[in-house]
């Protein structure tokens, strides 16, 4: 109670201005109770435009796909769940891939599509038509797609049972290995075709043939469209490093950074549950909760609570004193006096069959022992 009463405090105290998402994700994390999580959000925050989301857009030749995750969401931190829109143009397929961390739940709003899903070794390859209103079950890691065989647009709203499931391009992933692996699992095809399908446009490979997510279909249902395929973005191919270079001749894309990212973590932006005063005024706490000012000197809310830890701790290390010094006094208090006297005028020396009485002890807490009488009776 006392933890969630401070952390409440100081959230209250440090109002932020806008952060990071990621700065908010981390201080969402570590709050204690879903109470103070709220405190942490702006009412508007708890909305996601979906139509015109600020991040989480996959956009392919044939459509895209927006993610509404814990990646670019916060409110959905803390309460397992995510969810993403999948818009398909006319014969626009979602390209087989995997969610490593949830099982998805696929509800056709507009369109037809075909769904498909392979689960692990040995299972049964599972397809089916998926109509508006209806909706279809892809378990944890399985490999699944869903493609619009149409000529008009597709939409489908698929939820997850995890704030962070997670996807895997199968295609783009696979041939990420290093090529001589690929080839092995292809049958020895060469690794010069292997590297040909799916390197950067060049002399040795004028086309890459793995598009991004959402792709065109099949040439029957372009064809019937009357679309013409046309070349395709290929920014979601696996970055290459020294352990899975493409051969001499191949361009591959860029190794991404070896330094791990790191998130610094403040609080973000505060709009807590408006409070009505005596006079019914609404009072809002929000500020800037940044540690220094554009100059990198503190500003002065760091510094006002530095002081007010300051006291804090000051105060915790006076009761302490105090604890201390009261403890001691006790102690000496127990020591004083020492007197044993006769309790009774029946008492009985040492070594008698009748039962021995109790002695006193003098000092400011009384207490009784066993007597232990002197040699040759009692005084």
């Amino acid at each position: 109670m006392l933890t969630t009463s401070l952390y409440a405090s100081l959230i209250l105290a440090l109002g932020a201005s806008a952060q990071s998402v990621a700065d908010k994700i981390a201080a969402l994390r570590l709050a204690p109770t879903s109470t103070d999580r709220i405190m942490l959000l702006n009412d508007s925050e708890f909305v996601f435009d979906f139509l015109h989301p600020a991040s989480g857009r996959t956009t392919g030749a044939a459509g895209h796909t927006v993610e509404a995750s814990s990646a670019n969401f916060p409110a959905v931190v803390g309460n397992g769940m995510a969810m993403t829109i999948g818009f398909l143009g006319p014969c626009g397929i979602n390209t087989p891939h995997t969610h490593p961390r949830a099982t998805e739940f696929n509800f056709v709003v507009n369109g037809t599509l075909q769904a498909g899903l392979l689960v692990e070794n040995g299972a049964r390859f599972v397809l089916n038509e998926l109509s508006p209103g209806q909706a279809a079950i892809f378990p944890r890691g399985a490999i699944h797609f869903e493609f619009n065989n149409g000529c008009e647009d597709a939409l489908f709203v698929a939820a997850f049972n995890n704030e962070d499931p997670g996807v895997q391009q199968v295609a783009q992933r696979f041939f990420g290995l290093p090529p001589d692996i690929v080839n092995i699992a292809l049958g020895d095809i060469g690794v010069e075709q292997v590297a040909g399908l799916e390197a950067k446009a060049s002399a040795l490979a004028p086309h890459h043939l793995i598009p991004d997510n959402i792709a065109f279909g099949a040439d029957e249902c372009l064809q019937r469209c009357g679309i013409k395929r046309t070349d395709q973005p290929t920014s979601q191919r696996q970055p290459r490093v020294s352990g899975n270079a493409l051969p001499s001749g191949f361009n591959g894309p860029p190794a991404v950074s070896s330094s791990p990212a790191t998130a610094t973590i403040s609080l973000p932006s505060l709009s807590p549950v408006p409070v009505a005063t005596g006079s019914g005024a609404i009072a809002n706490v929000q500020g800037d909760a940044s540690i220094a000012s554009s100059d990198g000197k503190p500003d002065a809310l760091s510094l006002g609570l530095l002081v007010a830890v300051c006291v804090l701790a000051a105060g915790y290390l006076i009761i302490a004193a105090v604890w201390f010094v009261r403890c001691r006094r006790e102690r000496n208090a127990r020591t004083k006096g020492g007197v044993y006297f006769r309790t009774g005028a029946d008492f009985a020396p040492r070594g008698l069959e009748k039962p021995q009485r109790f002695e006193s002890y003098g000092g400011s807490y009384r207490r009784g022992t066993p007597y232990d009488a002197p040699e040759g009776g009692a005084p």
